[in-house]
């Protein structure tokens, strides 16, 4: 199994000239908590976390912060091929203490991956106990 087997697409990237109220309007409105910067061509360029969001907006003082996503993000962005093992993926997630990673094909983003991604794809393997048991 391939990472391109549990990546979610399509992708929603932010442009890096972005403002950072833009940003947050599309991380509210999708339920995001990171999104990839990219370039028109869809070149990865780096994250952008609600963190870096709450930073840029409350970190600094009023009128004077940074306004806009290339000014905030993170980069450069650690990112995973789509052909990578699943067990490198968890790998370099456990490493970087990342949620989620953009997925690489051919040099342009093609997906992005998270926990959630791959805990669902074996969470059949799993014997989870019953709701109506003890537990303990």
């Amino acid at each position: 199994m391939r990472v391109r087997d549990i990546m979610s697409t399509p992708v929603i990237g932010i442009a890096p000239e972005a403002t950072i109220d833009e940003t947050a309007e599309v991380m509210l409105d999708r339920g995001f908590t990171t999104l990839p910067v990219v370039t028109a061509d869809g070149i990865l360029l780096g994250l952008i976390t609600e963190a870096h969001l709450g930073a840029a907006r409350w970190g600094s003082p009023p009128d004077s912060g940074p306004h806009l996503v290339r000014q905030v993000m993170r980069a450069p962005a650690l990112a995973v091929a789509a052909e990578a093992d699943l067990a490198d993926l968890a790998n370099a997630m456990v490493e970087s203490h990342q949620r989620c990673l953009p997925v690489i094909e051919d040099g342009h983003l093609c997906g992005m991956v998270s926990w959630r991604d791959l805990l669902s794809h074996y969470a059949p393997e799993w014997e989870r106990p019953r709701h109506d048991s003890p537990v303990g």
